[in-house]
């Protein structure tokens, strides 16, 4: 049955779209069933990072299942389809922990919408990257674009659009689609290795890092990250990381 699941592995939650036999491509049901997924890990005290990949070996995600879209996505369905879709990306957003993308297989579409929601995407090699609404008739979501042009600039992000071409992991990484490439073998751990070194460090950094860096793109956050980077030099952490640099040990963080 398609879905969104989660998983739990210490400091690391894990957010995986579900639907191995049509090449994870999103449903409508499961974009519904992201934001309680992404808030239930957030709520788990222990979580401090958070990764989001495609379950098996074949894909990340092939973007939006088509097939639904003459019952889900034509007439009079389509608003509640587009809420859904749009709800799920402003989920992944919201999450205040660092999100990780763990890319492997097609990423395309809904797919590549979903990973742009993420904080830092890593892929691995033979990936392939579409934005092909252009195939389809479609206008990409405004917000989704948003983020898009933030990684790769305008006449970039045109390009795809208009192209609707696939490309693969360096071109992806030239243009700061993606942050980092590894072989297929060994992206699991290459995630899981970047996850725990977050984990380790400040939670209250973390969360005022990402709010400044989303504050460019939304005026609305400013106040809010302002307020966090306060919060950092009143916190038990600001107080333990330089007491920690001054006995040289590893400092523990609380998140407080």
């Amino acid at each position: 049955m398609p879905g969104i699941r989660t998983e739990r592995d210490g400091a690391i939650g894990t957010l995986i779209i579900d639907n191995p036999t049509r090449r994870n491509a999103m449903t409508a049901d499961m974009y519904t069933a992201v934001p309680a997924a992404a808030a239930e890990l957030v709520a788990d005290p222990d979580i401090r990072v958070i990764i989001l990949r495609g379950a098996g070996d074949e894909a990340f995600g092939a973007g939006s299942d088509i097939s639904e879209f003459p019952t889900r996505r034509l007439g009079d369905q389509a608003e509640a389809y587009d809420n859904a879709e749009h709800g799920a990306w402003e989920a992944l957003a919201a999450i205040p922990l660092p999100v990780l993308a763990a890319i492997h297989g097609p990423c395309m579409g809904g797919g590549i919408a979903m990973a742009l929601h993420c904080d830092v995407r890593i892929a691995a090699e033979g990936a392939t990257f579409s934005v092909p609404p252009a195939r389809l008739g479609l206008a990409y979501p405004q917000d989704a674009l948003g983020r898009l042009i933030e990684l790769v600039g305008p006449a970039q992000a045109k390009l795809l659009l208009y192209s609707a071409r696939v490309f693969g992991t360096d071109e992806a990484l030239s243009m700061g689609l993606v942050q980092a490439v590894t072989p297929m073998a060994e992206l699991d751990a290459y995630v899981e290795k970047l996850a725990m070194q977050i984990s380790r460090l400040a939670p209250i950094t973390h969360r005022a890092t990402k709010l400044s860096v989303d504050a460019f793109a939304d005026e609305g956050l400013a106040a809010s990250a302002a307020s966090a980077r306060r919060d950092c030099y009143a916190s038990a952490d600001f107080r333990e990381g330089v007491q920690a640099f001054l006995d040289k040990r590893h400092a523990t963080f609380e998140g407080h």
